[in-house]
């Protein structure tokens, strides 16, 4: 084993960083010119974080194959060089994105004779799109992922990468676990992890840390005060919100990350911004100001109207039922628990859903908005319909939302997954066994594929088929099902790139 030692300390050495892998120079050793390796070739999309299996063929020339010893030694790109295994069936886990050259070598330990054969190996990842999962295991921060993976013609298989961050990274990704937020480039993804250690980018390839929040303010420090609450990353506006109310912006000028930093003071004045809202194509980020009980927004796009601030109010010709609370006056103590929204054919501006709290009772809106003309300050609502929410005697301020268009309303209460027709038809949808709180949902609908995740306090995460074959009894509602991943308190779909978003992401 001597001789294998000092030949990969010369091979590390010289051998890789000249690739002069057959160069016998001044160093001692011989090739076995009958040792014949075969079934060792490059490989150019080995899968990231996932084990690589090579197994070598090897033609003993005659000897007693029990007389070999292996190494396969890998350098990344120049920067380390490694022996990354010393058997003779290569299994291994890249945890980089990069290219591993690699060589396995042969020793006849009789005679100490080298054969080595030398391969390219370049990782990929394979965690563009699926379902992320955050978590708390003793108040530790966990981020788990869930891709899901064409079995068949009309059968999809999901496989479950638990508390991925750590088996990549090796390291903690933080504690106290909040939210989580998604960013986008024209070619890959972040993944925002607001935590209370403190808020990282998480990079959506390698799932490696990028950045943490409190660098991408001017001064690479939080203003006074200020502690992330929830972001939101449009096609140019940027927006951070924090607990204490306040807004800060950057414009992004080329959709590329962590090119521009956060100003370091609010993008609004006089407002206390509770909770924000925005989809693709919309056009401006959405949100409640709750100091003067009102909706407000922000261009997003074009470039020229990019941070405009932008005043809702009523539109003076619509008709509006006399129940709808005006947007632009809510009225003291209202609070804003839901919005959403979604487009309708033929139809200008969108169609919002909005659950909104007054005094102890929950009430569903619904109203168009849309600009009198671009770049307008003005948002015009009309169309305004309110009505006791149907769940209000189900829900409370700890329930969740979602909805498919103008179809079918979700929200939660307590175990329960419940369904509206948006008439009169209010059903569980599904029922979760053990009395576990639902803490988040988040639907998926694109294709073939309609689906909402829930996530749960107990440590269980559910895909659930959200077609009608399934509403209707025709298929089984549960897809994939995952335990032990600590209590969820946020589950999101991972699109993987602007461009998927901006396709799929509208209802």
């Amino acid at each position: 084993m001597k001789t294998i030692k000092l030949f990969l300390g010369y091979l590390i050495a010289i051998i890789m960083l000249y690739s002069c892998i057959d160069d016998e120079g001044n160093y001692d050793y011989t090739e076995l010119k009958t040792v014949v390796i075969s079934n060792v070739s490059s490989n150019w999309s080995t899968p990231l974080g996932e084990e690589y299996v090579i197994t070598p063929v090897i033609d003993y020339g005659g000897a007693d194959s029990t007389e070999f010893v292996y190494a396969w030694v890998s350098e990344i790109q120049e920067e380390w060089s490694d022996t990354i295994s010393r058997e003779k069936v290569l299994r291994y886990t890249f945890k980089e994105i990069a290219r591993y050259m690699t060589v396995f070598i042969v020793e006849h330990v009789p005679t100490g004779s080298l054969t080595s054969k030398q391969i390219d190996i370049n990782t990929v990842s394979r965690y563009s799109t699926g379902w992320t999962i955050l978590s708390e295991q003793n108040n530790k921060s966990i981020l788990s992922y869930v891709r899901a993976e064409q079995a068949g013609e009309n059968e999809i298989t999901y496989n479950l990468f638990e508390n991925i961050y750590t088996e990549l990274r090796g390291d903690d990704l933080g504690t106290g676990p909040i939210r989580l937020g998604r960013h986008f480039s024209s070619a890959s993804d972040e993944i925002l992890v607001i935590q209370e250690s403190g808020a990282v980018e998480i990079s959506g390839l390698d799932f490696s840390k990028v950045i943490t929040t409190k660098e991408e303010f001017v001064k690479k420090d939080y203003p006074s005060g200020f502690v992330p609450k929830q972001a939101e990353y449009g096609s140019r506006l940027e927006a951070i919100l924090g607990t204490d109310g306040n807004l800060y912006t950057r414009i992004n000028p080329n959709g590329s990350f962590q090119v521009c930093q956060y100003n370091d003071v609010p993008a609004i004045s006089n407002a206390k911004i509770a909770n924000m809202y925005y989809c693709a194509y919309l056009g401006y980020i959405y949100m409640y100001d709750e100091l003067n009980h009102r909706m407000i927004g922000m261009y997003d796009s074009p470039q020229l109207y990019t941070e405009k601030i932008i005043y809702v109010s009523m539109h003076p010709d619509s008709t509006h039922l006399p129940t709808f609370t005006p947007i632009n006056n809510m009225g003291e103590g209202t609070q804003v628990m839901y919005i959403d929204s979604y487009s309708v054919e033929g139809a200008s501006g969108r169609d919002f859903v909005q659950i909104i709290k007054k005094g102890s009772d929950y009430y569903f809106q619904t109203y168009k908005a849309a600009f009198p003309a671009l770049g307008d300050a003005n948002l015009y609502v009309y169309g305004g319909k309110e009505e006791l929410f149907v769940g209000n005697g189900y829900v409370n301020d700890n329930s969740k939302y979602c909805m498919d268009g103008s179809s079918y309303f979700y929200f939660t209460a307590g175990n329960v997954l419940y369904y509206w027709d948006r008439v009169s038809k209010v059903e569980p949808y599904y029922t979760f066994p053990g009395g576990a709180t639902i803490l988040d949902i988040e639907r998926y609908a694109y294709e073939d594929r309609e689906e909402i995740a829930v996530g749960l306090d107990n440590g269980e995460f559910y895909i659930l088929d959200a077609s009608f074959e399934a509403m209707t009894g025709q298929k089984e509602k549960v897809l994939f099902k995952a335990e032990n991943l600590g209590r969820v308190v946020d589950v999101q779909y991972k699109y993987g790139n602007s461009s998927n978003f901006n396709q799929q992401s509208r209802q």
